[in-house]
This record gives structure tokens, C-alpha cells and sequence, in this order.
């Protein structure tokens, strides 16, 4: 062989190994930068993620993944912020354009299951797993800046609206105590027991905390009302398959789901709480999926585009629905109107409204980013 064939033949052979490093490195190594708070959303999810006309309206927020985010209420409107927990852990405050991005504190570090604020953005409950795999409770006071760890046999807990109290679930030997504490854990009292497995607490309204189960399309659920006052316990639903719930801001109403045993054919109801009337909603979604108005009549839904042949909640849940996007519309329920307000490739969760409800936030179970909808 010639020595000039042997040159070409080494440099080829340079030429290929260069070639494959750069694919390796695009493929495994190259970093896709965020777009910055404010960025139009379709940078990250594709030009189809809304309408071309519609892009305004919706904008991102954050470019990391929230688990939970409020509203924190303040005296003056322009001090208003949101106040959101990111994946790993770090409490955050921005302007509602996304601006003035402030870290006010830190949670748990990792294996974070879940961020609930109390409605007025005060306090926020992050759930998380030890190494062990048992679950741990800690609470933040966003006005505080203090972090309070809940003891390790916490079964669950829900914040109060005013974010002043906490109801804790206690496991015990052969019922489960409910107990009232406040936000400091410096007092508690109890309040009953229940015997209700996979029981889930949500106070809802000022003395008033619902009791359900852990939802499933195939297991029937059961939902009551705990009076904290008086202790009274009164039924609103049982033996409803599919079953989850959402109060209104009075806890007069209630958005409940429903399928049949299979977990099939769901329903979306609205139920009147005093007057014991039910109204079905013909939209395909649920009612954590949804945020109520202030009026206690109008509620904003993240509608799923696709066939009712699913598991419901079950498969929302493990991601298995296939979906060609969503829209999100507007419900009064004493008329029955529906308006869409927009639609596109996203998963609204976490919906909640500002103030004067010209905006509505929701975090994008796509992307898990934090977005505002211009109303």
C-alpha cells in the first residue's frame, strides 16, 4: 500500500472518530437551555402548544419544575407574590410577570411527593420520603421564613384557609386521631377518631374539614364533613367509585367526580351543599383540574381532549392518557354556559386565580413549569 494511500486512509479514519464524538455529545452531553421567565411557551413545547394568536395570553413563569405554588396575600396588591416550592426543595417568591425572583427558604432537599399551601399562600405542607421510604411532614411559614417538622407517625395533615392551624391525622392502635394544632405545633387538641382507611384531610372552610378517601376508579370512596366546632361528622357521598372532590371558596358547593366500577364513563357534578341538588358538568376532566371564582358559581376547568374510554382518576394519574391537548373553559353553573378560553398542548394541575381573577395560574404537568393565563 502507498504511503498516500495510507495518509487518506488515517485521516478518514480521524474524520469518522471526530464525526461520532460530536453525535455522542449532542445526543448524551449537550445541554438545552431554558428559556428565561416571560418567554413565550412554545420555545420549549413546540409552536403548537397554543394558538399563534393566543401566545400572549399564556406565558411561563419559572424555567424549573414547581410542585406547588400560591398566592401569597398581602395588605397592598402590589406587594402581592407567588410563592412556589421547585423541585429540589427551595421556596421561591415572584412578581406575577415572574420577575424579582426571591429564594425565602428551603424544604426538604429531595424525594419530594408533594407542596400544599393554605389558601391564603401562608403556610405550605411538603410531603416527603425518608430513606426508609416512610413518609415525613414539614411545614414553612412563608411570613416566618421558619421550617417546623411534623412528628415522624404523621399520617396526613391540611392547612387552614387563614394559614394560622393545621389538622393532623395521627395513626393509633385501633382508629386514627384527628387533632387541631397551630402553625407553631406550640398547642393541640383533639377533635375525633375515625376507623376510615387511606383517610385524606382537606379544610376547606374555616371550621370545617372534609374526610375522604384516596381515589380510585376501581375501589369505591367515601366523602364527609368534619364540623371542628361542634364534631359533628355529616355524610355527603359514599360508595361512589372515582370519586375526588374540590369546595368552593364558602364550602357551600363541591366539585365531585364519578365512574362506574370499572373506572369507566366519568362524570364531573357540581353539588349544593345546602340545597342537596346535583348538576351533572358534560366535560372530560377532574376536579383538581379545576379552580373555583370567588362568586362560588363560575369555575375554571382544564378540559382533556380525548376519548372517556380511560380508568378514571387512576390513569390521569400514572400518565397514561393519550391526549391531543387541552382547553381551558369557563363554567357558570347556575346557567350551565361554557366559554373556551384557550386551548393547546399542555396539563393544567394546581389551578388557582389572582385576586381580581384577571389572571389564572396552573403548573404544566408537560414541562412542570408554572404558567399565567391572561383572562
Amino acid at each position: 500500500m502507498s504511503k498516500s494511500k495510507k495518509i487518506l486512509i488515517i485521516l478518514a479514519i480521524i474524520l469518522g472518530l471526530i464525526f461520532m464524538g460530536l453525535l455522542v455529545y449532542y445526543f448524551f452531553f449537550k445541554k438545552i437551555a431554558l428559556p428565561p421567565p416571560g418567554a413565550p411557551p412554545e420555545d420549549i413545547l413546540g409552536e403548537e402548544v397554543v394558538a399563534p394568536a393566543e401566545k400572549e395570553r399564556l406565558v411561563a413563569l419559572t424555567q424549573e419544575t414547581v410542585l406547588g405554588a400560591a398566592i401569597t396575600n398581602s395588605a397592598e396588591p402590589s406587594d402581592q407574590k407567588i410563592t412556589y416550592v421547585a423541585w429540589d426543595g427551595v421556596i421561591n417568591q415572584i412578581d406575577f410577570n415572574g420577575e424579582n425572583k426571591n429564594k425565602i427558604g428551603l424544604a426538604a432537599s429531595e424525594r419530594i411527593g408533594e407542596a400544599v399551601f393554605s389558601r391564603d399562600g401562608r403556610l405550605v405542607s411538603v410531603k416527603y420520603a425518608l430513606a426508609s421510604g416512610q413518609n415525613r411532614y414539614l411545614v414553612y411559614d412563608v411570613e416566618k421564613k421558619s421550617l417546623k417538622s411534623l412528628p415522624t407517625n404523621t399520617a396526613g395533615l391540611s392547612l387552614s384557609s387563614l394559614g394560622d392551624e393545621m389538622v393532623i391525622l395521627s395513626p393509633g392502635e385501633n382508629a386514627s386521631k384527628i387533632s387541631v394544632a397551630a402553625s407553631d405545633l406550640t398547642s393541640s387538641k383533639d377533635i375525633a377518631v375515625t376507623k376510615i382507611p387511606d383517610l385524606i384531610l382537606d379544610w376547606h372552610n374555616e371550621n370545617t374539614v372534609a374526610l375522604k378517601t384516596r381515589p380510585s376508579g376501581l375501589a369505591w370512596g367515601i366523602l364527609y364533613n368534619l364540623d371542628l366546632k361542634t364534631k359533628k361528622i355529616s355524610r355527603i357521598l359514599g360508595n361512589v367509585y372515582g370519586l375526588t372532590s374540590l369546595f368552593s371558596p364558602s364550602g357551600k358547593k363541591v366539585l365531585v367526580s364519578e365512574t362506574e366500577q370499572d373506572g369507566s364513563s366519568l362524570k364531573l357534578k357540581s353539588i349544593n351543599l345546602e340545597k342537596n341538588i346535583q348538576s351533572v358538568i358534560s366535560q372530560f376532566t377532574l376536579p383538581e383540574k379545576c379552580a373555583w371564582a370567588q362568586d362560588d358559581r363560575t369555575i375554571f376547568c382544564g378540559v382533556i381532549k380525548t376519548g372517556n374510554d380511560y380508568v378514571m382518576p387512576d390513569d390521569y394519574y400514572k400518565r397514561k392518557i393519550k391526549s391531543s391537548g387541552e382547553e381551558i373553559i369557563r363554567i357558570n353553573l347556575d346557567t350551565g354556559q361554557t366559554q373556551k378560553i384557550i386551548e393547546g398542548v399542555f396539563d393544567a394541575t394546581g389551578l388557582f386565580l389572582a385576586p381580581d381573577e384577571s389572571y389564572l395560574f396552573f403548573i404544566n404537568k408537560i414541562d412542570g413549569r408554572l404558567y399565567r393565563l391572561t383572562l
